[in-house]
């Protein structure tokens, strides 16, 4: 009955003590190499020695501390010995104390971290040789079927998993019993999971294991680069535990050049760019045996692939792409040739960052700045793998706004600096899937299950009346008690909340998971026949570009030109071809720049322009001695500061520049701010909310990091009092809310929420999604879910997450606060100004004034 759901919900939770804060502590004080040794068995000292002569710094500090019992976090640079530091004391436990069943868990971020593990565990078992070896095995999204019910049957002593599967392997009771007896959980890539809702998942998952095991969990983490690494070190271990952090700082010097390669047709005529950019490539790759290329996004990888391969048919065979819409085992070939280093040059999205093993390369060439600090060190990280190994890196730029963005993301690497983790504030949706897998395996009072989820960092400050809410929408009901949706959850008549039913559990298993995608669709390559059971898998494509495509249509991928011949079976069905082709454009979030290096690309422009103020030489001399550049570099930032005070200024910390042209059906305005784009996102939206509301004046706006684009319909101009009255701090909370209260950014948002938190299903019934079409939750769900409970917990998530993610609104509001003690000058241009024309995302203003 209604009463007693009621009732049930209302079983008291602790909400007002907070957990206490985890004791994080340093060690700086390694024991001898002889001490470090003696904490590992005899066998595997003597092997270690024989095959590594030494163990590293972070092997000597993680070793003593782990084989202490205590929670350890290793952030070492990459080929520093981090796999090793960890596994190696848990193989001497295994070794020691032989036990049956899973002991250890290995989880990280990529599939290909997890191959990695499983190999190189193997193969050092099989150095040491012996009776009773370890037995390891994987599970992942790809292990088929009889794989999991053999390792159901006969469980692995360590097994190697990702986040996703790991919350599938915690909701099924079969595979909850193999977990109770686990020891040991190694999580790698700590920083590349801490700040995403995919670490959320994680926190939970490990509380949850925690709990299963009746914390007699220990839990390592590896990091090559985190800040702060006592942050990282909360997130790995909960709420209320102790955390020891080896740190090993990263002093192998690196050599990175920046050059720029942009030109007045950069934007217009693409085929010059790229042009350009294979020549410089081409030298790179002569003086080199093995160059892994970087690129921001796979359709330029494949691009960049597709050209050299025309350039050096002759080496076609030893140049390739990789990147994470290829097929499984088309990677995994690239990376296995990679590490024989058999390839010669290998273009790259994202996928070949993080640690995976690829073997020596000699060095790095990164086509446009990577988007931070991290990112840079990861990428040249991948050059003179090891301890000792120098690194090798080039940097080549389109624009000046790219090479302002290089130079400054350089200089703070070689200053130390890193940007800070960001631990995402207990969001909601994920909270929601996480109860019900719990409701899979167990009953639980929901005060139990509060304690519990407070113990994950991320929910360390979660009020008791969100976890209300999540408990109200997953028992079907409204914010005010009202039946609504289908129940996922019931109660046992004890108190209890469980999963509705069996056949309710089943179907959301295989909706877990925080990775919203869009809809892809298989590529396979036929053979000589048309025989479709002979093809082989290339990729995937997004579902909006298949739908696009006709017959005879060729596109790039796996660095071959394909021809689309038909489609079915979710599969395009392709034959190779050649001639003139282009890659498919996949749909994937703009990397954004951390806010404090947007804060330091402010000083340097503002630094920049009290040097040009003293000549050319003297800024030359600055760039040259503080940020190490190049003469082109030099030179091109010379002149682009030049040309920008030529025509406006370079606006100091205490004015607001708005840079205003007439076009013929409006005026375009520029209003160069201090801040990041997500602060600038939200400026933009209430300006062109206000200039409708207040002047009936129909606006359009782009952001980026330090500017704002405004075009404004009609002749009638602005002045200095207008803009103030524009850009008042009065009323801002309102007229955001109002802005973004029928944004397309809320609907997408609500979109993944809806989808994280298990409210619209992936897979429902085991196949695709087919309800409403593509865009269904944007264009109708959403609309249907605020008139049924404005207050929807899911709903509310995804505007929060807006404001405080897409829309820095509360930095964007501190700034007009500071506004009325500043100077704004306006002033009008002939044209846009250098500064307001080559933003790093944004279009060319004449591109704008067209739109």
């Amino acid at each position: 009955t209604d009463a007693g759901v009621r009732s049930g919900v209302s079983d008291p939770v602790e909400s007002s003590t907070s957990f206490p804060t985890s004791d994080v502590r340093f060690l700086s004080r390694p024991p001898s190499v002889a001490t470090a040794l003696r904490v590992l068995p005899d066998a595997i000292a003597q092997w270690f020695v024989r095959r590594y002569n030494a163990p590293t710094l972070a092997q000597r500090l993680a070793w003593p501390a782990i084989d202490a019992g205590g929670h350890v976090l290793i952030c070492a640079p990459t080929g520093g010995g981090k796999t090793l530091a960890a596994i190696l004391p848990i193989l001497g436990r295994l070794l020691a104390e032989p036990a049956v069943g899973l002991c250890c868990l290995y989880v990280a971020p990529l599939k290909a971290l997890v191959r990695d593990l499983v190999k190189n565990v193997r193969r050092s078992t099989r150095d040491l040789g012996g009776a009773g070896r370890p037995t390891v095995a994987i599970r992942t999204g790809d292990t088929t079927q009889a794989v999991r019910r053999r390792q159901l049957a006969n469980p692995p002593q360590m097994l190697a998993t990702t986040p996703e599967s790991l919350a599938v392997l915690l909701s099924q009771p079969s595979s909850r019993e193999r977990l109770r007896g686990v020891r040991w959980v190694v999580v790698d890539e700590v920083h590349a999971l801490a700040s995403s809702r995919r670490g959320a998942d994680l926190a939970l998952s490990l509380e949850r294991l925690a709990d299963l095991t009746g914390e007699r969990l220990q839990r390592i983490g590896l990091s090559a680069t985190c800040s702060p690494l006592a942050e990282a070190a909360r997130f790995l271990v909960g709420a209320g535990r102790a955390c020891s952090v080896v740190s090993v700082p990263d002093r192998r010097e690196f050599d990175l050049a920046i050059e720029p390669l942009s030109a007045d047709d950069a934007f217009v005529q693409r085929g010059s760019f790229l042009k350009r950019l294979l020549d410089r490539i081409d030298r790179e790759l002569v003086r080199q045996r093995t160059t892994l290329i970087f690129t921001n996004t796979r359709a330029l990888a494949e691009r960049v692939a597709w050209g050299l391969a025309r350039r050096h048919s002759q080496r076609r065979g030893a140049i390739a792409v990789h990147h994470s819409s290829l097929a499984a085992a088309v990677r995994r070939r690239v990376e296995r040739q990679l590490k024989r280093g058999a390839l010669w040059a290998v273009v790259s999205s994202a996928s070949l960052e993080l640690g995976i093993d690829i073997g020596q390369v000699d060095g790095v060439v990164l086509v446009h700045p990577p988007g931070g600090v991290i990112r840079l060190l990861q990428r040249l990280g991948r050059s003179g793998h090891g301890p000792s190994g120098r690194r090798h890196g080039l940097v080549l730029t389109a624009t000046p706004a790219e090479l302002l963005e290089a130079a400054v993301t350089a200089a703070a690497a070689r200053d130390g600096w890193l940007e800070a983790l960001c631990l995402p504030a207990q969001p909601l949706d994920v909270l929601c899937q996480h109860l019900l897998a719990m409701a899979m395996g167990d009953a639980w009072l929901p005060r139990e299950a509060f304690r519990l989820v407070r113990r994950a960092a991320p929910y360390r400050l979660l009020d008791e009346a969100d976890f209300r809410r999540c408990l109200d929408y997953l028992f079907g009901r409204r914010t005010d008690g009202s039946a609504w949706l289908p129940a996922r959850l019931r109660w046992d008549g004890e108190g209890r909340f469980t999963i509705a039913s069996e056949a309710v559990a089943r179907l959301l298993r295989r909706n877990f998971g925080t990775i919203v995608s869009d809809p892809t669709c298989g590529v396979r390559l036929l053979g000589n026949t048309d025989d479709q059971d002979r093809s082989t898998p290339v990729g995937t494509v997004d579902e909006c570009f298949a739908d696009r495509l006709q017959p005879g249509d060729r596109f790039l991928l796996g660095g071959r030109p394909l021809e689309y011949r038909r489609r079915g079976a979710g599969a395009l069905w392709v034959r190779e071809a050649c001639g003139v082709v282009a890659p498919p454009r996949w749909e994937s979030p703009v990397w954004r720049l951390p806010p404090e290096l947007v804060r330091r690309i402010y000083a340097f422009r503002v630094a920049a322009a009290e040097w040009l103020r003293e000549g050319p030489t003297a800024l030359a001399e600055w760039l040259n001695a503080e940020y190490h550049l190049t003469s082109p570099a030099v030179d091109e930032l010379i002149d682009f500061f030049s040309r920008q005070e030529q025509v406006s200024e370079v606006p100091g910390p205490e004015t607001l520049l708005i840079e205003q042209v007439r076009h013929e059906s409006g005026i375009e305005a520029a209003l160069h701010t201090p801040l990041p784009r997500a602060a600038n996102e939200a400026l933009a939206q209430v300006l062109t909310w206000r200039l409708r509301r207040d002047h009936g004046r129909a606006a359009e706006s782009l952001a980026d990091d330090l500017l704002v684009l405004l075009y404004l319909r009609g002749r009638e101009e602005l002045d200095g009092a207008g803009w103030r009255r524009l850009l008042a701090k009065h009323d801002w909370d309102a007229d955001l809310a109002a802005a973004l209260r029928d944004s397309w950014s809320v609907r997408e948002r609500f979109a993944e929420t809806a989808t994280t938190g298990m409210m619209l299903l992936r897979r429902p019934l085991g196949g695709p999604r087919k309800v409403g079409g593509r865009d269904w939750a944007q264009r109708r769900l959403f609309d249907q879910v605020r008139a049924a409970d404005s207050q929807f917990v899911l709903l509310q998530q995804a505007e929060r997450d807006v404001r405080q993610t897409t829309y820095a609104g509360d930095s964007a509001a501190d700034y007009l606060a500071r506004l009325p003690g500043m100077t704004i000058r306006c002033r009008w241009l002939a044209e846009a100004s250098p500064m307001a024309s080559l933003g790093r995302y944004v279009r060319p203003a004449a591109a704008l004034a067209l739109a």
